[in-house]
């Protein structure tokens, strides 16, 4: 079993485990003196995740090799995140291209079963884009299950 075969429910909980992880060891990660072998051996080593998949799971080997890949996106996406932050500080084209972003996801929310859990404000333009896509598709992509969180399904009854 590999990381995309999960329930979103299993992947937020792993994103969430495995990014309170990162963001303690940041400095080493955008150092590059951790590598995501080494991090992938610390969360196995401490059972970060024995708590949220059964031990057979884990110890697959498909699993183990996903799960690296895994760390790599959320890696890489941490950097170009705090990059494209301290770049945009002072964009005014990045400041327009949200609000316009923003505009559209109110549309979206406005014509589907789906209520937004985070003030619109707080949402950058990946976030946006990746409700947008969630909303539309039913999928979110390895990487932003942080989203999962973020809308939920209006239950009517």
């Amino acid at each position: 079993m590999i990381i995309e075969e999960l329930d979103l429910n299993t992947r937020n909980k792993i994103y969430n485990s495995t990014k309170k992880f990162i963001r303690k060891y940041q400095k080493g990660i955008s150092s590059g003196k951790l590598t995501a072998e080494k991090f992938a051996e610390n969360i196995y080593a401490n059972r970060i995740l024995s708590n949220i998949l059964d031990e057979s799971i884990l110890n697959q080997a498909d699993f183990q090799n996903s799960y690296l890949n895994y760390i790599n996106t959320l890696m890489k996406n941490q950097n170009e995140n705090f990059k494209s932050y301290m770049n945009s500080k002072h964009d005014k084209n990045n400041i327009k291209s949200t609000v316009s972003l923003q505009i559209k996801l109110k549309k979206i929310l406005k014509n589907s079963d789906y209520l937004l859990n985070i003030p619109i404000k707080y949402l950058n333009v990946n976030d946006i884009e990746a409700i947008v896509k969630y909303i539309e598709t039913g999928q979110i992509d390895i990487g932003n299950e942080k989203i999962y969180k973020y809308v939920e399904k209006i239950h009517l009854n």
